[in-house]
């Protein structure tokens, strides 16, 4: 295999806020053989798209349909190729596809690396396959790409499961791991109505809704866009990338953003904008039979008093639940405001594996040497 070198730099916005204890494990024999099935490793934009189709039709049949992050154009959009090369790992029982498992290299310095990251921050976009089988299939792609063709010497994922045993055992095998399991709630049921949702909060929470919003029409009397032009949602996108208070993805991913919104009829964005033309807020996901998804969000720095962010949210809510949604996710994971009133609690797993080798020896001394501790951190737990 080659990879063809890209440049990086590893964004803080990655990386986990709250961090406990690593658990020490070691990955074993015991594991689900890559025997039974053949695999093809598609290494760049380009092959991948050449299997979109198909891998459609794999969703389809694992019901993931619903699931936008593991849609091509949206993994192929999510990080920028210029930082992280898109590669996804499929399985096939004779000629028929029966998974998909979805990679990244991490590149540094115009060069492909040995380490590869998989998983969104809420464990999603991960892998294509029947629902009791994706741990199966995850594991199998670990000891392929590491163990097997000895592509990576380092993978760090996370993914959303409550089965972190069956991606691990304590068998020596001569790869070693950690992982960390976590919790996460970020799906929103919605009332029949705004007033009855307001009530299923707590006193502050309803404050910081009503109170702002209020405060913010009377100053600033912006106009609210249900539901913005792709081209007048990439502008307002750009407007604010450059002053959001954090940090924010490349434009690599707002090109493709406007782009996916004018290919795909769920997709939507929509804006917040003051009384003389200002972008104050814009917020951006898709539909899909009932339910909405909340990617992406960026709010003006130079109003941070006004609370934009629960602002924002306040218009969310009002108009899903006009629009007759039943429940709202936060695909990134939700802010601290109305993260408390989501539900379930769902489990999911960091873990990093490596196997044992002087170019991924090197690799940890350079970025413990030239890269945000954080980073560090975030790569091996």
């Amino acid at each position: 295999m080659h990879f063809s070198p890209a440049l990086s730099k590893a964004s803080a916005a990655e990386l986990p806020q709250h961090m406990d204890p690593p658990v020490l494990l070691t990955l074993g024999s015991a594991a689900p053989s890559t025997a039974q099935f053949s695999t093809d490793l598609l290494i760049g934009v380009e092959p991948i798209l050449a299997m979109k189709h198909e891998l459609d039709q794999l969703r389809l049949h694992c019901h993931q349909q619903d699931d936008i992050t593991t849609d091509i154009d949206y993994f192929l959009a999510y990080k920028d190729p210029e930082n992280r090369r898109p590669l996804v790992l499929v399985f096939r029982a004779e000629s028929e596809l029966v998974a998909a498992v979805f990679f990244h290299q991490v590149c540094f310095v115009g060069v492909g690396s040995g380490l590869a990251c998989a998983g969104d921050p809420m464990g999603d976009g991960l892998v294509i396959a029947p629902a009791q089988e994706r741990e199966v299939f995850l594991r199998c792609a670990i000891e392929e790409l590491v163990n097997v063709q000895k592509i990576f010497h380092t993978i760090r994922l996370r993914a959303k499961t409550a089965r972190t045993a069956l991606l691990v055992d304590f068998e020596t095998s001569g790869l070693h791991s950690k992982f960390i399991e976590r919790t996460v709630q970020h799906r929103l049921g919605l009332a029949e109505t705004y007033g009855e949702m307001l009530a299923t909060f707590g006193l502050r929470t309803r404050r910081s809704l009503r109170a702002k919003r209020r405060q913010l029409e009377k100053a600033l009397r912006p106009e609210f866009f249900p539901s913005l032009a792709p081209e007048q949602a990439f502008e307002a996108m750009c407007y604010l990338r450059a002053r959001s208070s954090l940090p924010t993805r490349s434009m690599w991913y707002f090109e493709a953003l406007r782009k996916i919104l004018h290919t795909h009829d769920d997709a939507f964005a929509m804006g917040l904008r003051s009384n003389d033309g200002t972008w104050l807020s814009i917020l951006g996901g898709w539909r899909r039979n009932g339910t909405t998804y909340i990617d992406v969000q960026l709010n003006h720095s130079a109003f941070i008093r006004e609370s934009l962010s629960a602002v924002m949210r306040a218009f969310l809510l009002e108009y899903e639940i006009s629009a007759g949604q039943k429940d709202i996710v936060f695909v990134g994971g939700c802010s601290a405001l109305l993260e408390r009133y989501c539900s379930p609690r769902e489990a999911f797993a960091d873990l990093v594996v490596t196997r044992s080798s002087l170019s991924g020896w090197f690799l940890k001394k350079a970025i413990g040497m030239f890269c945000d501790p954080s980073f560090k951190q975030w790569v091996y737990l």
